[in-house]
This record gives C-alpha cells, structure tokens and sequence, in this order.
C-alpha cells in the first residue's frame, strides 16, 4: 500500500465530471441506449481522480427480453478513462440512485486494505468483462 502524508481518499470538486451528471459514452454494440452517472468523484492519496459511476440501459447476456434494463450500480474508474470514454453530457444534475452507496463502501473498504482499485480502461471492455464473469462470455464490445 502507498504510504502518503495526505488522506488515502478525499471528495474532489475541480473535475470535469460532477456528481449527478449523466454521460453518454462510447457504448458496446449490445448496449445503444446505455448511459452513466456520476456518483462521486474523488482524488486518491492526494494524487490518482477516481470517478464512481452507475451504467444504465444494459443490455446483458442473462437477460435478453427486458431490453435496456441492466445496471451496473458501481463501478469505480480514473478520470482519463471516463474522459477517455463519454461522449455527450445529457443531464448536469439528476438525482442519485438510492442503491450504490453498498457497493462503494465495499470498494471504499478493500480500497483503504489495498485489495481494490479504479477502472482504467474503456467503460465497455468492463461490461464486457463483468458480462464474461457472470455468464461465460459477452455479446460485443
């Protein structure tokens, strides 16, 4: 674990992406009306931006009739893999889901043990990713 004199997280309020916003982003094939939030945005040991999203409009592999509903409901990624990925903000300020605070205490938790860290590639490699380890493989990318 890196040892620093600053906090190992803190919130962060000079970012491009603000909490509340949702994105559009370069999505997979399987998912076209897929988009993200922002949930928090923080600067870790005073140095690394981590970006926390939810992914909506998923299309995955378990469910193929209910079009548009999967959720991934955290997901933490560096900025310049968020920056890397959005398209077109749709929405500045939209109301947080109820539902990620769970998954971000348990990132925030193996994070601080140093079991867990950010995304730092294309958001739909990971769906593709998480879409692989749940059900044996992934649709597109």
């Amino acid at each position: 674990m890196m040892t620093t004199d600053k906090a190992p997280i803190e919130d962060f309020h000079n970012s491009r992406f603000q909490v509340g916003q949702i994105w559009e982003y370069q999505t997979r094939t399987a998912d076209p009306n897929s988009t993200l939030q922002i949930l928090k945005v923080e600067k870790l040991y005073g140095a690394e931006i981590a970006v926390h999203i939810q992914v909506n409009g998923l299309n995955l592999k378990s469910n193929p009739e209910k079009k548009d509903s999967g959720t991934a409901s955290h997901l933490p990624f560096s900025e310049d893999a968020i920056e890397a990925s959005v398209t077109q903000l749709v929405v500045a300020k939209e109301s947080l889901p109820q539902d990620f605070e769970k998954g971000y205490q348990m990132w925030r938790e193996a994070f601080l043990e140093g079991k867990a860290g950010v995304f730092a590639m294309p958001i739909a490699r990971v769906v593709n990713m998480i879409e692989e380890t749940m059900f044996g493989e992934s649709q597109s990318e």
